[in-house]
C-alpha cells in the first residue's frame, strides 16, 4: 500500500506536466497584447486606424471611420480603387440602373474624401502585429504606427501557368478585357472560365471581336442564370464546355494558336485563334500577412471572429475578398468595409480614445504622408514627337494608354511619381492610343514598334527606341526599372 502511494506521488507531477504541454498547441504559447493608451500617446507617428486597400470595402471603411470623427489613413496599394474599375457596368448596385465601375468607385473615392478620409497612393509591404499600436511599412518607405488596422486588400486574378503564358503576357493574352478589346477588333478570341467575370469579358468583348468563345473547363457555368442568358444573346459568341487550354503559341511576339484539352474525349487540338482572355477566379492578397499573428485558413484567407469583421487578434480588422470565398460581391464588401469601421471605431472607444487624443496623436505625427508627383505632359502631334522623342538626348518615356483602361489609371501614380522622383534625369510623356493617331502610326510603319496592348511602356535613348514594358507597375518597380537605362 505505502509502495502504491510512493508511485502516485512521485508520478502525479509528471502527470500534470504531461498535462501542461498537451495544453500548448492550442494557447500557442502566444505573447498577450497591451493596448495601454498612455503608452501609445508616448510614441511618434501613431494613427487611430490605418486601411490596406481601396476598393469598396477599404473606401466604404474609410467613408464610416471619418464620419466618426477618426483620422483614417487608406493606403491605395496596387490597384487604386479595387477591381471593380477593371468592370464596364455594373446593374446590380442598389440606386443605380447601370453604372461604370471606375464611376462608382470614384464617387465613393471623393466622398469618402470629403469627410477627411486621406487617400495615400502607396503600398503597405510590412506589417508586425506582434506589438502594439501595430507597426507598419510602406514600399516608398514610410514607417509609422496605428492603433487599429482594417486588412482590404482583396483577391488578385490568377494565371494559367502554362507554357506560352508569360512569353506573350501583354502580347495576346491577358486578364482585362475592357482594356485591350479594342486591339481585337475584327479578330477570333478566347475566354478561359465560366464564371461572372467570363460572362463579363463577353459583354466587353463582343462588340469588337469577330468571333469570342468561352473555354469552361466543367460541363457547366458558375455564371449567374441572368449572365448567361446575355453570354448566348450575342450571336458572335460561343461556350464549349469540358475544355481547357493546355499550351499558348505565338510568331513574331504575338499569339497565333493554343492547344485545347477535351477532358471527355482526352484529346489536344491546335486551335488558331488572336487572343486569350483569362477569367479562372481569384487568390486572396495575403502575402505582408503570412508569418504574422493574424490566422488564415487553408486556403489563405483571413479566419474571422464569428460574425464580426474582427480578425482572431484584437485591433486588426479585415473586410472583402480577403476574408470571403463565398460571395464575392462589390456591394457585400462595400457592407463589410462598414462593419469593420464600426468594429474598429467601438474598439478605440473601448480602450479610451476620442477626439481630444486624436489632436495629441497629430501633434507627435512627423511621417509625411503627402504624395509628390509632377504632372505628365501628353503629346500627339509630328512635332512633338520628332522633338521630344525621336530627337532628343537622354531617357525618354512614352506612356501609351486608354481612357476607359483600369491598369492604364492604376499606373498614373507611379509615373506621376517616378517624375518627380527623376526630373532632370528622365522625361516622362503620355500618349492616347486612339487620339494621337499619327504617333502610333508612325512607330507602328516606320518603326516597327507595335502597341497591341494598354498601358504600354516604350524606352528610348537618345532618340533610338531600347524596350517595352506592357505589365503595370508599382512605384518602387517602375522606379527601379527606368533607372535601369539612366
Amino acid at each position: 500500500m505505502g509502495q502504491s502511494f510512493k508511485v502516485f506521488f512521485i508520478a502525479l507531477p509528471i502527470l500534470c506536466l504531461a498535462a501542461c504541454f498537451k495544453q500548448s498547441p492550442e494557447t500557442k504559447s502566444k505573447v498577450e497584447l497591451q493596448y495601454v493608451l498612455e503608452q501609445a500617446l508616448k510614441q511618434e507617428n501613431v494613427v487611430p486606424v490605418v486601411i490596406i486597400g481601396s476598393g469598396p470595402s477599404g473606401l466604404s471603411a474609410a467613408l464610416y471611420m471619418a464620419r466618426a470623427g477618426m483620422k483614417a489613413f487608406v493606403f491605395a496599394g496596387p490597384i487604386p480603387c479595387g477591381q471593380l474599375t477593371q468592370t464596364t457596368y455594373i446593374e446590380n448596385w442598389p440606386g443605380h440602373d447601370r453604372v461604370l465601375g471606375s464611376e462608382l468607385m470614384d464617387d465613393i473615392k471623393k466622398q469618402a474624401e470629403s469627410f477627411g478620409a486621406a487617400i495615400i497612393h502607396d503600398t503597405v509591404s510590412k506589417v508586425d502585429f506582434s506589438q502594439w499600436p501595430f507597426a507598419l511599412e510602406t514600399e516608398d518607405g514610410r514607417r509609422f504606427k496605428a492603433m487599429s488596422v482594417i486588412v482590404a486588400t482583396g483577391a488578385t486574378p490568377r494565371g494559367l501557368n502554362i507554357p506560352g503564358e508569360r512569353e506573350f503576357w501583354g502580347k495576346g493574352v491577358t486578364t482585362c478585357a475592357v482594356c485591350d478589346a479594342p486591339f481585337f477588333k475584327g479578330k477570333e478570341v478566347v475566354i478561359a472560365g465560366g464564371g461572372d467575370s467570363a460572362a463579363e469579358m463577353v459583354f466587353q468583348l463582343a462588340p469588337y471581336v469577330k468571333k469570342v468563345t468561352m473555354l469552361v473547363r466543367k460541363e457547366a457555368m458558375r455564371a449567374g442564370v441572368a449572365m448567361q442568358k446575355k453570354v448566348f444573346a450575342y450571336p458572335n459568341a460561343a461556350v464549349e464546355f469540358n475544355k481547357e487550354i493546355t499550351a499558348v503559341h505565338g510568331e513574331s511576339g504575338e499569339v497565333v494558336a493554343i492547344d485545347v484539352y477535351d477532358n471527355l474525349l482526352k484529346t489536344t487540338e491546335r486551335r488558331p485563334i488572336d487572343g486569350v482572355f483569362l477569367a479562372i477566379g481569384h487568390d486572396p492578397n495575403n502575402k505582408i500577412l503570412k508569418g504574422s499573428s493574424v490566422e488564415l485558413d487553408e486556403s489563405g484567407y483571413i479566419v474571422m471572429n464569428g460574425r464580426t469583421q474582427s480578425t482572431m487578434l484584437k485591433g486588426v480588422f479585415a473586410a472583402g475578398e480577403i476574408q470571403d470565398p463565398v460571395y464575392k460581391q462589390a456591394i457585400v464588401a462595400s457592407g463589410e468595409g462598414v462593419k469593420a469601421a464600426l468594429d474598429a471605431t467601438s474598439f478605440l472607444y473601448s480602450i479610451g480614445f476620442n477626439a481630444e487624443i486624436g489632436e495629441q496623436l497629430d501633434k507627435k505625427f512627423f511621417e509625411n504622408f503627402s504624395d509628390e508627383k509632377t504632372e505628365i505632359q501628353e503629346i500627339s502631334e509630328k512635332k512633338e514627337l520628332n522633338e521630344l522623342v525621336l530627337g532628343a538626348k537622354g531617357v525618354v518615356v512614352l506612356d501609351f494608354y486608354g481612357s476607359n483602361c483600369p491598369m492604364c489609371v492604376r499606373m498614373v501614380p507611379s509615373l506621376e511619381a517616378v517624375a518627380h522622383k527623376l526630373s532632370g534625369q528622365v522625361k516622362i510623356y503620355k500618349v492616347h492610343h486612339t487620339t494621337s493617331n499619327y504617333i502610333v502610326r508612325v512607330l507602328w510603319y516606320k518603326h516597327d514598334i507595335k502597341i497591341k496592348s494598354l498601358p504600354s511602356l516604350l524606352i528610348f535613348k537618345d532618340g533610338k527606341f531600347i524596350e517595352m514594358r506592357t505589365d503595370c507597375m508599382s512605384k518602387v518597380e517602375l522606379l527601379e526599372y527606368v533607372k535601369k537605362f539612366l
